[in-house]
């Protein structure tokens, strides 16, 4: 999984280190449903109640501060809501997942998207980058001597860095088809066996069908 995190099923956090004072009181109005019902197990809640639960985690991670100006897309299907609000291992592997990517250090030069999709098994969760720009809220305590030349290096580390995850993301795309095609293909050969052998099988009961027909009449073949 690449760079994301996850807030609802769709949710854009540009500017995402500030926190509304409704926001605020849209957690405190959860935390006090929760407080309300006693020590409430995820898999008593409702999915709604699920979901911000969930999120209220998702927004105690720790996000640097080089990616308050990125632009993210996050997506959640409920399939993933619910594999998680039953699978606490699967939930802290989300998690896990996600803070690490919170903490990555993006210095001058940010994605210009970064999407992250979260679904109801690992091999479906995936995500992406696309694009840079130069992160001109966060300047990484560069001094003014020598900061463009740093800043051009940056965007052209951060250059190859998208170029090679995009020939890696494409090359694992085609492995993955070569592979598909392979089951198939040996999907094909194993049917068509298992057609002559079924064929081969009832020409047989056939013969020994007319066999024995034939010696109950005394005759012979």
């Amino acid at each position: 999984m690449e760079v994301g995190s996850v807030y609802g099923s769709y949710y854009g956090a540009k500017g995402y280190g500030s926190v509304r004072k409704e926001e605020k009181q849209a957690d405190a109005g959860f935390a006090g449903k929760v407080a309300e019902k006693g020590s409430v197990s995820p898999e008593d809640m409702t999915l709604e109640e699920y979901k911000e639960y969930f999120n209220e985690k998702m927004n105690s991670l720790y996000t640097h501060p080089s990616q308050r100006n990125m632009n993210w897309v996050i997506d959640i299907t409920d399939a993933a809501y619910k594999r998680m609000q039953t699978d606490p291992e699967y939930e802290k592997k989300i998690l896990d997942a996600l803070a690490k990517n919170k903490a990555v250090n993006f210095g001058g030069n940010i994605p210009v998207i970064a999407y992250t999709r979260v679904d109801d098994t690992w091999e479906k969760c995936y995500g992406y980058t696309q694009g840079m720009k130069e992160n001109v809220g966060y300047t990484g305590g560069s001094s003014a001597k020598g900061g463009s030349d740093a800043v051009r290096q940056k965007k052209a580390r951060q250059k190859e860095l998208l170029e090679e995850y995009l020939e890696k993301r494409a090359q694992a795309k085609r492995q993955q088809q070569e592979l598909l095609d392979e089951k198939i293909a040996k999907a094909e050969q194993e049917r068509s066996r298992l057609a002559r052998a079924w064929g081969s099988e009832r020409q047989m009961a056939k013969v020994a069908n007319a066999y024995d027909a034939n010696v109950e009449m005394g005759g012979t073949l």
